[in-house]
């Protein structure tokens, strides 16, 4: 990924590109600044509508921390210093409704990277719901449709239901595919059998084991998996593969979202990635795939 400029996660009317467009012609200010990079997700969030915006004549969005299985997708984008300007005029920084948090986002490949977005103040949270006008739900839920990106997290939030957990999938590709030795764990919390999968990236021989390194070089042979219930699915996990959230320097595996291929298209899924230790070297996979090591 390129240097230069600040990152940017937007999960709201950011992501209509017209939107963004008038707002700056009106002001008189550039509009070319705000370029996109990809599609990612903004783990451990949710959407959620409780800030009334005079602008907008209803709610509009926030992310909030929900926790374990929630992710909120979105796009990132780059902004030079004078678009980081406009935007801040854009979220109301002046006027206290919405104000910069510091996130990490996830990549379609797995990999993490630092980010900020723009989040509602405390003062401008109310404790009610905050019905969105059409015109401005309709601008996420095509932003999303565009890149592709599930939109039910988004209808549960305009419609002030519990904040759902968008994504039910799992890839494995080690000791949890079927036929291994920790296969059985993973049955009592999935529906169905698993089918073959891929995904970018390499995996490493750690002994008992493989360990995924996210990248765009690369295939990964796994199967995907669809979960019953998400939170205790991924709280067993967490436990198994060490990962002890995405704020711990301790974790042996981390959990990330994924795009993963199978013979029914792209999808996205749950997956753990190898958190390399540091002047220790495992051997590469190189078919990709565990069983053929």
């Amino acid at each position: 990924m390129e240097d230069g400029g600040t990152l940017y996660f937007g999960y709201g009317s950011n992501l209509d590109w017209d939107d963004w467009k008038s707002w700056c012609e009106k002001k008189n200010l550039r509009f070319e600044g705000l370029v996109e990079v990809s599609s990612c997700w903004l783990p451990n969030y949710s959407m959620k509508f409780h800030y009334y915006s005079r602008s907008r004549e209803g709610g509009a969005a926030d992310v909030v921390e929900t926790g374990r299985g929630h992710a909120v997708p979105g796009v990132l984008f780059r902004m030079d210093d004078a678009t980081l300007k406009a935007m801040d005029q854009k979220e109301g920084i002046k006027f206290e409704a919405y104000e910069r948090r510091k996130v990490q986002v996830i990549l379609p490949n797995g990999t993490f990277v630092d980010a900020l977005t723009y989040c509602v103040t405390e003062k401008r949270k109310e404790n009610r719901f905050i019905q969105p006008t059409t015109t401005y739900s309709t601008l996420i839920i095509n932003g999303l449709k565009k890149r592709k990106l599930p939109i039910e997290e988004l209808k549960n939030a305009i419609e002030n239901f519990t904040p759902s957990y968008p994504i039910e999938n799992l890839f494995v590709y080690g000791t949890l595919m079927h036929g291994e030795q920790r296969h059985s764990t993973l049955v009592e919390y999935c529906v169905g059998e698993g089918i073959s999968a891929t995904a970018s990236g390499t995996i490493l021989d750690l002994g008992n084991y493989p360990g995924m390194i996210a990248s765009d070089n690369g295939v990964i042979q796994g199967e995907i998996y669809q979960i019953d219930q998400v939170y205790p699915t991924l709280q067993t996990l967490d436990s198994i593969e060490g990962f002890y959230g995405y704020d711990s320097e301790h974790s042996l595996f981390s959990r990330t979202i994924v795009q993963i291929e199978t013979e029914h298209g792209t999808e996205w899924a749950w997956t753990y990635v190898y958190n390399q230790e540091e002047g220790i070297e495992y051997q590469e996979i190189i078919s990709g795939n565990w069983r053929n090591r």
